[in-house]
């Protein structure tokens, strides 16, 4: 089975690189984030894809397609996307953003969870440069190739 976890850092680093383009006189990196306080008193953290390097600004990122390999609609992925609306909603930044790779994965999420977003929350689509648009592509066609033979 391809292995899509392959992606995640050349679109990530490209989504943080876009990220310093937007705010500038900042890096970002992926790093945990205080979210709470444990049991014990000590300090929980969620390890963000993007935080600023003065921690006003984190994001998470999603780039993955929308449709299951079987055209319907994915409640695992919707799943993963409430998850980090969550840890995002626990943080505590000035500027909180679940960023989309993919427009139709943006799209169809936005009209699922019409009205069910953290006001403190912004959605974005970022669209990936060609040549890597092109690789995410192939990976995702390969492994909806495969899941539909292990049908």
């Amino acid at each position: 089975m391809p292995n899509t976890s392959i992606l995640k850092t050349p679109v990530e680093d490209f989504v943080r690189d876009e990220l310093t383009k937007a705010y500038p006189r900042m890096t970002f990196t992926e790093k945990p984030v205080p979210i709470g306080v444990k049991r014990d008193g000590s300090i929980a953290k969620h390890k963000f894809d993007a935080v600023s390097s003065d921690g006003t600004v984190i994001a998470s990122i999603k780039s993955h397609s929308w449709k299951t390999s079987g055209g319907k609609i994915p409640s695992g992925k919707i799943g993963e996307i409430y998850q980090s609306l969550y840890f995002l909603s626990l943080a505590k930044a000035k500027t909180k953003l679940l960023i989309f790779t993919n427009k139709d994965t943006r799209d169809g999420f936005e009209r699922i969870a019409d009205g069910k977003v953290p006001s403190d929350v912004k959605i974005k689509y970022l669209q990936l440069p060609p040549k890597l648009q092109l690789e995410v592509t192939k990976v995702i066609r390969l492994a909806s190739d495969e899941m539909k033979r292990l049908r």
